[in-house]
């Protein structure tokens, strides 16, 4: 990201998942949005109903996708981005 950053480059939207190995997707999120902060970023993880449910989306989160990832529901967040 910050490659891409400093050569002026962006993305239209990031997607990054909760749990990863050797990563927190929430600080993969949160680097994303101070760096590209009108960049969308959608939060992948297993624990999506509950999070949105209980209210605990990150504020430097956009959207919460539970998996397995509903393809409806991601292009209606991707037609929505437009």
């Amino acid at each position: 990201m910050q490659h891409a950053s400093r050569k002026g480059e962006g993305f239209d939207v990031i997607i990054t998942d909760l749990g990863m190995p050797h990563v927190d997707g929430n600080q993969v999120a949160r680097t994303a949005k101070a760096i590209f902060p009108d960049t969308p970023v959608i939060l992948l993880t297993g624990w999506g109903r509950r999070m949105v449910t209980d209210d605990q989306a990150p504020a430097h989160v956009d959207f919460v996708l539970s998996k397995p990832v509903d393809l409806d529901q991601l292009r209606g967040i991707f037609a929505g981005l437009d």
